[in-house]
C-alpha cells in the first residue's frame, strides 16, 4: 500500500512537470506563450471561409454554455471600433460589418481565470459557420506545438488577461461575402460568439476589387448621393439620385439568395468572385423575381412611372416587402441606379454611366437601320433594334483574373433587358479596354457594347419603288459618354475610355479588326447589304448639312433654326430639303411629326446655302406634353 501511494505521488509530480513543460511550448497562432504568459507577436496567414444567411444576433452577450466549469461570460465584437476601421460605420452601429482581408478585433470574457484550464483549452478553435451548409475551422487558437501549426491559421491573440482573450481575426482576402456565425470550439463543444457580415474590400491591396485612389473609393463606395444623366448629347440633363447603399445590406443578400444562378451554387462559394456577384445583381430586370419591371405600353397607372423614382431604397424595400415581386416600373436609368446601390453596398466600386445615341438590341451586329418616308418622317420599326437618345448602364472596378491583366479595371455592366438568343438577358461585365480595342470575343458581351457605340446608322428612304439607302455612318452612335465626376457635381466625359477619336487612324484599325472578327464569328447582320460596313470602308459624303440653334432652347419660347447645306461633289446638285420636328421617346420610338417645311434650290460645286426657319411656340407646348409622358 505504501509503495503504491508513493508511486501515485511520483506520477502526479511527473505529470505536473510535464504539464509545465508543455505550457512553455504552447503557441497561439504563431505567438509563443512565455512562463509569465507574455506574447511575442507573429502574423498569420488567412484561411478560407464560407458565407451564412443567418439573421444577426446581439454582438455582446453572455454565453451559458460551459466546458467543465469554464464559462464564456460574453463576447465583445467592438462594433464601433471595427466598423470605423472597415468603413462600414454608416451601415450599422449595432452589427459587426467588416471587409475581407482586413483584421477585426473581438474580446472573449471568461468566468474564471484561464490558466486553470490550459489543459482543457489545448485544442481551441474559432469557427465560422454557414448555417446548415458548411463549417470550416479557423485554426486561430489551436494550442499545438509549432511543428503542428497550419497555414490556415488566421487569428492572433493580441492580449490576454486571467479572465479574457483579445483576439484579432483576419478573414481571407478571397472569402465569399455574406453573413457569418462565429463560434469558439473547445473540448468537443461549440460556443456561439455572435454574427458578422463580410463585404468586399476595395481598401485591401490583395482584394480583386482594390481601388488604389482614395478619392475614388469615397465616391464609388461611400457616396450615397449622385447624378444620373439623360436628355441629348447637346442638352445633357442631370437627375439627382439617392443611392442609399448604406441602408440595404440585408436586402442585397436576399437578392443574391433569390438569384437564378444561386441554384447552381449550393455552397455559395462563388460569392467570393465579384464577376459572379455582378452578374447575379444584373439579373434584377430579368423574369426571375426581378427587382423592377418594364412597361412596354408606357401606361403606368398600376405602378410608379420611372421618372418619379428619386432613390434606390424605396424600390428595394418595396421589392423585399412584396416577397420579391417586381416593382412597377423602371427604365434603364432606374435599373442602373439600383444596381449601383447594391454593388456599392456589397463593396464593389461602381458608377452610373450614360451614353448618347446608343444603338440598342443590335444582336452584336455593327449596324442599325432607320427608315424615313419621303417627307422626312421617321417610321416606326417592327423590330426592337433602334437608336436610343440615351442609355444608362454601370461600370464596376475589379481585376479580371480570368482574362489578361490589361483587361482589369472598369467593367461595363448593363442590367437593362436585351434580346440575346431569342431571350431577355443582361450584358457584362465587359472590360472597357476590350470595348475600346474592338476585342469583341472577350467575356462578357464585349461585342454588344462595341456594337452599341460603334454601329453604323444606315438611313433608308421608303419610296414608291422600295427602300433606298441614302446615308450610313458610325459618327452618329456612341457620343458624349458621361458620368459624375469624383468629388463634384461636374459631368465628366469618358468617351475616350470607350473609343478612339472619331476619324483617327486608331479608330479605323479598331473598326477593321472588329469587322474582321465579326465575320470570323459569323455574327448575323442586318438584312441589308450595308449591315456591317465600318466607317473606313464607306464612300465619301460630298453633301453636308449643318443644323443649329443660335440661342438657348427654352421651354415656351420659339426655336430659331439655321440650316447650312454645302456641296462638295464637284458638280451641280438639285436639292430638295425637308426640315421637320418629330417627338421621340428616349428609346427611339417615334411619335407625331410636329412641324415640317420644304426647300427647293440648286447648289453649284463648292457652294453653300443658309436656310433659316423658326419653330413656333405651339411646337414647344406639344414637345413639353410629350416629355411628360416619355
Amino acid at each position: 500500500m505504501i509503495l503504491r501511494y508513493k508511486q501515485r505521488q511520483l506520477n502526479k509530480t511527473l505529470d505536473t512537470r510535464t504539464a509545465k513543460l508543455r505550457v512553455k511550448a504552447l503557441t497561439v497562432t504563431g505567438q509563443r506563450v512565455s512562463k509569465a504568459g507574455g506574447l511575442t507577436e507573429r502574423r498569420s496567414t488567412p484561411s478560407a471561409v464560407c458565407v451564412s444567411r443567418d439573421v444577426a444576433q446581439p454582438q455582446t452577450h453572455s454565453v451559458s454554455c460551459h466546458t467543465t466549469g469554464l464559462r464564456i461570460r460574453k463576447c465583445d465584437f467592438k462594433i464601433t471600433m471595427n466598423n470605423n476601421n472597415h468603413h462600414t460605420e454608416e451601415i450599422s452601429t449595432e452589427r459587426l460589418m467588416v471587409r475581407r482581408g482586413q483584421p477585426f478585433t473581438i474580446t472573449v470574457v471568461f468566468s474564471a481565470p484561464i490558466f486553470k484550464y490550459l489543459q482543457l483549452l489545448k485544442k481551441t478553435f474559432l469557427t465560422v459557420q454557414t448555417g446548415n451548409i458548411i463549417t470550416i475551422p479557423i485554426r486561430a487558437l489551436v494550442l499545438h506545438p509549432p511543428e503542428e501549426q497550419s497555414w490556415w491559421q488566421n487569428a492572433a491573440l493580441e492580449e490576454q488577461d486571467p479572465f479574457f482573450w483579445t483576439i484579432s481575426v483576419n478573414s481571407p482576402v478571397n472569402a465569399p461575402i455574406g453573413q457569418y456565425t462565429l463560434l469558439l470550439r473547445a473540448s468537443k463543444s461549440s460556443h456561439l460568439l455572435g454574427n458578422f457580415t463580410l463585404l468586399f474590400n476595395p481598401w485591401c491591396r490583395d482584394d480583386e476589387v482594390f481601388l488604389p485612389n482614395e478619392a475614388q473609393r469615397q465616391e464609388y463606395i461611400l457616396n450615397q448621393e449622385g447624378l444620373i444623366y439623360g436628355g441629348t448629347e447637346n442638352a445633357v440633363l442631370a437627375q439627382p439620385w439617392d443611392f442609399s447603399q448604406e441602408d440595404i445590406v440585408d436586402i442585397c443578400f436576399t437578392l443574391l439568395d433569390v438569384g437564378e444562378r444561386h441554384q447552381q451554387d449550393k455552397n455559395r462559394t462563388q460569392r467570393k468572385n465579384p464577376i459572379y456577384i455582378c452578374r447575379i445583381v444584373a439579373m434584377n430586370c430579368d423574369e426571375f423575381r426581378g427587382i423592377l419591371a418594364e412597361c412596354g405600353t408606357r401606361q403606368y397607372y398600376d405602378g410608379t412611372p420611372p421618372s418619379k423614382w428619386l432613390g434606390s431604397s424605396p424600390i428595394l424595400r418595396q421589392w423585399a416587402a412584396s416577397q420579391c415581386k417586381p416593382v412597377r416600373y423602371g427604365q434603364c436609368w432606374v435599373f442602373a441606379a439600383v444596381m449601383c446601390s447594391v454593388l456599392r453596398c456589397l463593396g464593389i466600386p461602381t458608377r452610373v454611366v450614360t451614353g448618347f445615341t446608343w444603338a440598342h438590341n443590335t444582336s452584336s451586329c455593327l449596324s442599325v437601320d432607320e427608315y424615313y418616308d419621303e417627307d422626312g418622317t421617321l417610321l416606326t420599326q417592327d423590330k426592337s433594334t433602334r437608336v436610343w437618345t440615351f442609355h444608362v448602364w454601370n461600370e464596376c472596378w475589379m481585376a479580371r483574373a480570368d482574362l489578361l491583366p490589361k483587361y482589369s479595371g472598369w467593367q461595363a455592366l448593363d442590367a437593362t433587358c436585351q434580346e440575346k438568343n431569342r431571350s431577355l438577358s443582361f450584358c457584362g461585365p465587359a472590360p472597357v479596354q476590350a470595348i475600346k480595342e474592338g476585342d469583341i470575343e472577350v467575356d462578357y458581351d464585349v461585342c454588344y457594347f462595341f456594337a452599341a457605340i460603334n454601329a453604323k446608322c444606315q438611313v433608308w428612304i421608303q419610296t414608291a419603288d422600295g427602300l433606298k439607302p441614302v446615308l450610313g455612318s458610325t459618327k452618329y452612335t456612341g457620343n458624349n459618354i458621361s458620368t459624375k465626376s469624383v468629388g463634384s457635381e461636374r459631368c465628366e466625359d469618358i468617351t475616350h475610355n470607350y473609343k478612339y477619336p472619331e476619324g483617327s487612324l486608331q479608330e479605323r484599325k479598331v473598326l477593321h479588326k472588329a469587322y474582321r472578327k465579326t465575320k470570323e464569328l459569323e455574327t448575323t447582320s442586318s438584312k441589308t447589304e450595308f449591315s456591317t460596313i465600318p466607317t473606313a470602308l464607306e464612300k465619301p459624303i460630298n453633301l453636308f448639312m449643318h443644323l443649329q440653334s443660335k440661342s438657348p432652347l427654352l421651354l415656351g419660347q420659339d426655336i430659331p433654326l439655321s440650316i447650312e447645306v454645302f456641296n462638295h461633289s464637284g458638280g451641280e446638285k438639285a436639292i430638295h430639303l425637308v426640315v421637320g420636328a418629330q417627338s421621340l421617346h428616349y428609346d427611339g420610338v417615334p411619335t407625331t411629326q410636329l412641324w415640317k417645311e420644304e426647300f427647293h434650290f440648286i447648289l453649284k460645286s463648292n457652294e453653300g446655302k443658309d436656310s433659316a426657319g423658326c419653330v413656333a411656340r405651339k411646337l414647344h407646348l406639344v414637345l413639353s406634353l410629350q416629355e411628360k409622358h416619355t
